[in-house]
């Protein structure tokens, strides 16, 4: 499995002992995949701040202004790899 794609199943704790091995491994060694590793482990918490219920017929908003909007509201101006990748991702404001 590309590392890339075992970064969120690393979060979620759905990796065997010989992809997480490897994946760690990796991780020690790549600077730019560590980075991202750490983004989205930061994303992680606020999942539980979601009430999917409250999700019900709500327009997915373009993720790209979705995550500017997360970032202006946190301090936070840089882009980041991700920001090209953010497909299927969904933010919820308060009305």
């Amino acid at each position: 499995m590309p590392a890339r794609h075992a970064l969120g199943a690393r979060l979620f704790g759905a990796l065997d002992g010989t992809d997480r091995s490897a994946l760690d491994e990796h991780l020690s060694a790549c600077g730019p995949c560590r980075a991202d590793y750490g983004e989205l482990g930061a994303v992680l918490p606020l999942l539980d701040l979601v009430d999917p219920g409250e999700l019900d017929g709500v327009p997915a908003p373009d993720p790209r202004r979705a995550i500017a909007a997360v970032r202006t509201a946190a301090g936070e101006a840089r882009p980041t790899r991700w920001s090209g990748h953010t497909a299927g991702v969904r933010s919820v404001r308060d009305s």
